[in-house]
């Protein structure tokens, strides 16, 4: 998958359009907001940021959660994936919106509610997890 690196400061750009990631739904509660790009700074890591195209006033930081959690990729139902056209399992991709505390320990992820990424068609969409057993808030250090 294509990403930006990330500079100190985000800042509004000008994207190629193979980095831009298209949510034809938006994201939950930002339905507004369609095309976003994926930056990466080693400072960050795991870290990465998913920033709006058209303003660096809307971005989430977000996590692979298999980081975490090694087989989330294989709890998402294979509806969702193939929502996406996401047919082959080592073609998953997807993220979850961390919640920043204020130290590592209180910082959190919202594994009810990941985000799937096809990086061939760089396509997404948010989905939620009714029957998981995962929480809006689910511990990332620890």
């Amino acid at each position: 998958m294509k990403t930006a690196t990330a500079e100190p400061q985000l800042e509004t750009r000008i994207y190629k359009q193979d980095t831009v990631l298209r949510f034809e739904e938006g994201l939950i509660g930002f339905a507004e907001y369609k095309n976003f790009i994926l930056l990466e700074n080693a400072r960050i890591e795991p870290l990465r940021v998913l920033q709006f195209a058209g303003s660096p006033d809307v971005a989430f930081f977000v996590l692979d959660p298999k980081i975490r959690v090694a087989d989330y990729y294989n709890q998402v139902p294979a509806r969702e994936w193939e929502s996406l056209g996401i047919t082959d399992p080592t073609k998953r991709l997807a993220f979850v919106v961390v919640n920043i505390g204020l130290n590592a320990k209180e910082c959190t992820a919202n594994f009810q509610a990941p985000i799937l990424v096809n990086y061939e068609t760089m396509t997404g969409r948010q989905i939620i997890l009714t029957d998981s057993g995962f929480c809006l808030r689910h511990p990332i250090v620890g």
